[in-house]
């Protein structure tokens, strides 16, 4: 067996073994490459040298990746790695629908409908394009933790329009949920899974199996021959409209099921809002059939003619006196057939359903002999009978009509039936199979299927196989027994355990992730497993923990873990503004940021004022991480006028110049004027801070606003002249704006 850590294809990697079936061993595993968590379905290893077994298994898989629908489970990949075959599958976080089922039915009418509305359009888009696919049952269904439906498992699916035959028992489904067609190797289509979505249905009202028996082939039986069990000695509560839904798709012969998935959607949509109706139809044809056909076609022969009829009742007499004995030969044949309760029904041909018959009684009528026919008194005596009981002689004669005509087909009809079944020809010579990989009780449900018996005979050890599979048989594989003989097989115990002497764990904290690995795996024969975290301290890909603890004591059945740092973790802060801001402002906002100064480049400017920052390389609330550098353009101011002559106690615009030098500051006549202000978070997440803003304009510097806020907001302000707003938020300058 492949073990936990093997990556195949250099990408899927196995992480635990989740199942296993007669051909397959199913593994959770991931995607190295989309990191993501994948089902992986790996052909057992007696299968790799049967070059038919996987052109087959490749060519399904092929098939059902062409289905594409929230409803069915995705095939990602279909593979091979030396002699390694795989299937890569969508992995569902959840149960099948068989331990749901055991957990919590009977479930509700608008939980069933709801889970068999997704089945059913899963079912229908397979259908659609053209495949069958003859295994639907409550193990191959998966819910998920979402809630979301899903088909798997298309492993002995069919094209609709190839071979539709059942193969052979390897490839057939459970017989719990067969069709009856299924259960005969008859002919399969899209009906088939109609009737198993309408069991999986029943067992999802009731809790119960419909036909339960000690033995497949028991089983199977029932599947052709017994009617649905009342759904109602189960679960009262069901409504009426999802009973006849589930009673209509599980009719045994097939004609008489919904024709197509979409027919049973519409109902089942219906029976969502309408509890209550039946909404099932049931054909006229079919409605004929519960009659019996040969009682019809004499009652309906009958003439009012008192002479005609009278003249019917005679031949009828010398008929039935001369096919006595034929009939008793019928009776008695039935007798000893393990098939006496079989019958084909006038309506049928050889590939349509079996029939339940009803018990048949022999007849009481007194025997006579030719001189006793013959004899008027005796007829006379007879026809006074027949007059009181013409009812009941109409009855005989309908039936013995009927077991002629199986005395005539039994020859061939039930020969076929029953060598299919195992249930005749004891004399007949059976091919073995291989059963080695399988676990014992699928091994005998294939056996009985094949008409032998497959026998645990001892256990064994083995390095190969996993406890309770088959590792040896008594018959090899292709050898010709007769039909109920045993095949005695040697069960596996699984590895053997020797005892070991404990070993001392090593201390593998401050090593490489290899070397620990390489360490412990020399010890314990197994690498450990491995988790990562951020670590502010330690260089990424070196072990920071192990468990157990170094000097303590381990075996190779210990678990062992490590811990392996990923680094400082990446932190990120937001850019703020520090256009308009000063050099040293700029600088001061940027480090509270836990941003760093780049590059400072200066230029003149006729706009910008000396020393103010005109631009920043990186955009105002961009997220970047911690440490990232931010560039600066700094004005140097309009450019110097090389005409003009400095003076002395030269004055600027607005100022007067008295006699000690002293400057006063005359205020411009200008009017008052308001702008509005937007002041936004600082970072992301943040959605209160103190925030202060001052407003510096033509009558001096004025506190404007100085409390806490709530992120973001805005505010007018009025003043005079031309002036600037300057905004700090937690005692931090942000920006700052012309007024």
């Amino acid at each position: 067996m492949l073990a936990i850590g093997t990556v195949l294809a250099g990408r899927y990697e196995l992480l635990e073994k989740i199942g296993s079936g007669g051909m397959a061993i199913v593994f959770r595993g991931r995607d190295e490459k989309l990191q993501r968590y994948v089902t992986v379905k790996i052909l057992r290893e007696e299968f790799i040298g049967d070059e038919e077994f996987i052109a087959r298994f490749r060519s399904e898989a092929l098939a059902a990746a062409r289905l594409s629908h929230p409803n069915i489970v995705r095939v990602y990949d279909v593979g091979q790695d030396g002699t390694i075959y795989f299937i890569v599958m969508e992995y569902i976080h959840g149960d099948t629908l068989k331990e749901a089922i055991k957990e919590k039915a009977p479930f509700d009418t608008k939980s069933t409908v709801n889970v068999a509305l997704q089945i059913a359009s899963a079912i229908s888009h397979a259908h659609k394009n053209h495949i069958v696919h003859r295994d639907i049952k409550p193990q191959n269904i998966l819910v998920g933790t979402d809630g979301i439906v899903k088909v798997t498992d298309f492993g002995i699916a069919r094209a609709a329009n190839g071979a539709t035959m059942a193969t052979s028992t390897t490839a057939m489904g459970s017989v719990h949920y067969f069709s009856p067609e299924q259960a005969r190797g008859g002919y399969v289509d899209e009906k088939s899974d109609i009737y198993s979505l309408g069991i999986t249905m029943f067992e999802m009202v009731t809790g119960q199996l419909p036909f339960q028996a000690n033995t497949s082939v028991a089983v199977a039986m029932k599947q052709i021959n017994e009617e649905l069990p009342d759904i109602r000695q189960y679960n009262p509560k069901v409504s009426a409209s999802l009973e006849a839904i589930i009673k209509k798709a599980t009719r045994k012969k097939s004609d008489e099921r919904y024709a197509t998935v979409e027919e049973m959607i519409e109902d089942l949509t219906k029976a969502k809002n309408d509890i209550n109706h039946n909404f099932t139809q049931v054909s006229s044809n079919s409605q004929r059939r519960t009659l019996r056909q040969p009682e019809i076609e004499y009652l309906s022969a009958v003439d009012n003619s008192r002479k005609q009829a009278e003249a019917r009742r005679q031949e009828q007499l010398r008929e039935e006196i001369n096919q006595q004995p034929l009939m008793e030969e019928a009776m008695r044949r039935q007798e000893k057939q393990p098939s006496r309760g079989l019958r084909i029904s006038k309506d049928d041909d050889f590939e349509n359903e079996y029939e339940q018959a009803e018990p048949v009684k022999r007849s009481r009528r007194p025997q006579f002999s030719m001189q006793q026919k013959r004899n008027p008194r005796r007829e006379e005596v007879y026809e006074e009978a027949y007059e009181r009981g013409k009812e009941r002689k109409v009855v005989v004669a309908a039936v013995a009509t009927a077991l002629i005509i199986i005395a005539l087909i039994s020859a061939v009809g039930v020969k076929a039936f029953g060598t299919k079944m195992g249930l005749f020809g004891a004399d007949e010579k059976v091919i073995v199979q291989s059963f080695i990989g399988m676990d014992l009780q699928t091994a005998q449900e294939i056996a009985e299927k094949a008409g032998y018996r497959v026998v645990q005979q001892k256990q064994d050890y083995s390095e190969r196989y996993d406890k309770g599979i088959i590792i040896e048989q008594s018959q090899e594989e292709n050898a010709e027994i007769k039909k109920g003989m045993e095949v005695g097989v040697t069960i596996s115990l699984g590895a053997e355990t020797q005892e070991e002497t404990p070993q001392l764990m090593p201390n593998v904290i401050g090593k490489t992730e290899d070397e620990a690995k390489e360490e412990i795996k020399q010890i314990t024969g197994k690498e450990p497993a491995v988790s990562y975290e951020y670590d502010e301290e330690a260089e990424m890909g070196m072990v920071i923990e192990q468990t157990p603890n170094a000097r303590e004591e381990i075996t190779t059945a210990s678990n062992i873990s490590i811990v392996v740092s990923r680094g400082q973790e990446e932190k990120f802060s937001i850019v703020p503004r520090v256009e308009g801001l000063t050099q040293a402002q700029a600088e001061k906002a940027l480090q509270s940021s836990k941003l760093k100064v780049g590059d400072i480049t200066t230029i003149e400017s006729d706009t910008v004022e000396a020393g103010i920052v005109i631009t920043q390389t990186k955009q105002v609330g961009e997220e970047v991480p911690e440490g990232t550098e931010v560039s600066l353009v700094i004005s140097l101011g309009p450019v110097a006028d090389q005409t003009q002559t400095p003076q002395e106690n030269q004055t600027t615009p607005g100022d007067t110049t008295t006699s000690d030098n002293t400057t006063t500051q005359t205020p411009p006549a200008q009017g008052n004027k308001t702008k509005t202000y937007t002041v936004n978070p600082p970072a992301a997440g943040v959605t209160q801070a103190h925030v202060k803003i001052v407003k510096i304009d033509d009558n001096g510097e004025t506190v404007v606003l100085d409390e806490q806020k709530i992120l973001p907001f805005s505010v007018p302000i009025t003043g005079s002249g031309d002036g600037q707003i300057i905004c700090y938020i937690d005692g931090v300058q942000m920006w700052t704006d012309a007024f």
